[in-house]
């Protein structure tokens, strides 16, 4: 409107000028003047604006569309063959396990632990000699631990932040974001609590005594480690029974005893499982359902799923939790339910899948792995790749791009993009055309596997990638 104000004024101007000049030269020279239609004139204008906005709305219509499409078009379809853009070898021990960490993976076995990059890049290494290391990841935090042992290794993206020395068997350990460290140690049937700074100082600690409270399952550091959670499990009245408890480091714990700003009992139900996806958001994984609570200054129980069909493996990430069923329709089958934080019901994926390991990649996608094969499923429950390998998987990881991933070999890494023709290869100078379709922002959850884990059907949690099939126990129920 104020374009056509102005466009206006500017008409009206050269009206009066032109009629000036007009009379002024009809007064000099006897010239007749023309009277000009500047109503056709304007009229004309628009007409030519209008023709020209409506041809960008047609290019822009149909940029859109092409986008939509593609876009649809690569959210429905399905690969069975990849091409190696990137070859690296590697020497890595047998031991050694894999966890996705920050922009590259985790790298861990009994004698140290390593940062590295997805081309290979080694950007820090951290000598340690464990019997049975156990990690937990958060953000760009990592600690990890010797079950059982005695010590603690606190790294960040730049290295070794603090080393922790404790005196009691270590059972469990989370880290928080800004590196806060919280422990769980056993010793005669009692168990103890102990919170660190990032820099190794002890901030709290507490005792829980078997006879007064039951046996300290599992615990969870919230990301800002300012809320921890424990499972507590109670067979004193006949029957298993779990106790959760919720502390409070912040101002509000302060002016409770012990901490303490919650509690709450369960009979007939056991809890092994306890994460925080954020702040102030636990999944508590039992063992016919899964409950979740909310609040970081006073906790309330807030959405629950109940299950009847045994649960063979959960996994989960800071968005979504995964739980496997075995499928009774089919011998061999097993079904996949993907619920929010909220435990509403995403996908479920049917498959004869027969898997080492699962878990969500980064971009919360899918991965089943066994040894040989691969098969990755889409949150809208679409297979969109599968492949059976000659060489033994460890890992896989996804890379930035949507047909982009990292699989990691006995002794090699292959960067491979999926093939969009089948049969075709695509050379790493080929233009990209993938598009990000991610449909959640992502961000690491404050788990001990990092962001992904898998549960087996003897109840222990496996460490691993969302894609590892070297499992390790990390949670015993």
């Amino acid at each position: 409107m104020v374009i056509q104000f102005h466009y206006a004024v500017q008409i009206t101007q050269m009206r009066r000028r032109l009629r000036e000049v007009f009379m002024d030269s009809r007064s000099k020279n006897n010239l007749h003047v023309v009277e000009t239609d500047w109503d056709e004139i304007e009229k004309k204008i628009r007409a030519h604006r209008v023709r020209r906005l409506r041809r960008i709305a047609i290019i822009v219509g149909v940029c859109v569309a092409a986008f939509i499409g593609y876009y649809v078009y690569m959210q429905h379809k399905t690969y069975d063959e990849y091409t190696v853009t990137e070859e690296i070898t590697r020497s890595d021990s047998s031991a050694a396990k894999y966890l996705a960490y920050d922009s590259g993976y985790l790298k861990y076995s009994n004698d140290g632990a390593s940062y590295v990059s997805m081309d290979n890049t080694l950007l820090w290494n951290q000598s340690y000699e464990m019997a049975d290391p156990m990690v937990s990841v958060c953000d760009s935090y990592v600690a990890v631990a010797d079950r059982a042992g005695e010590t603690i290794y606190v790294m960040n993206e730049d290295g070794l932040q603090c080393e922790i020395t404790v005196n009691m068997p270590i059972s469990r350990v989370e880290v928080a974001s800004q590196g806060t460290v919280a422990v769980l140690m056993e010793e005669s049937g009692t168990g103890y609590l102990s919170l660190f700074d990032r820099n190794g100082d002890q901030i709290a600690e507490g005792a829980i005594h078997a006879e007064n409270s039951g046996i300290p399952m599992d615990i969870a550091l919230s990301t800002d480690g300012k809320n921890l959670a424990v499972s507590i499990v109670d067979v004193s009245s006949g029957s298993a029974g779990t106790t959760v408890q919720f502390y409070n480091f912040g101002t509000t714990g302060q002016n409770q005893i012990d901490n303490l700003v919650g509690t709450f009992t369960y009979a007939d139900t056991v809890m092994p499982d306890l994460v925080y996806v954020d702040d102030s958001t636990l999944l508590a994984f039992a063992d016919h359902g899964v409950y979740t609570f909310s609040g970081a200054s006073s906790p309330q129980e807030s959405a629950a799923l109940a299950v009847d069909d045994e649960i063979m493996s959960i996994f989960y990430d800071d968005s979504y939790f995964g739980l496997v069923y075995s499928d009774t329709s089919r011998d061999s089958g097993r079904m996949i339910k993907v619920y929010d934080t909220s435990c509403k019901e995403q996908v479920t994926i049917e498959t004869e899948f027969s898997y080492d390991s699962i878990g969500f990649l980064d971009n919360h996608e899918i991965c089943l792995l066994n040894s040989g094969q691969c098969s990755i499923f889409t949150l809208g429950g679409l297979e969109k790749f599968t492949y059976e390998f000659e060489e033994e998987i460890i890992a896989v990881f996804h890379d930035r791009g949507f047909r982009k991933y990292v699989i990691l070999k006995e002794d090699i890494t292959e960067c491979v993009r999926l093939n969009l023709i089948k049969g075709s290869t695509e050379t790493e100078t080929e233009a990209e055309t993938d598009i990000e379709t991610e449909t959640e922002t992502e961000t690491n959850t404050n788990t001990e596997t990092g962001a992904e884990t898998g549960t087996d059907t003897g109840g222990e949690t496996d460490t691993d990638t969302g894609a590892e099939t070297d499992t390790e126990a990390e949670d015993e129920t």
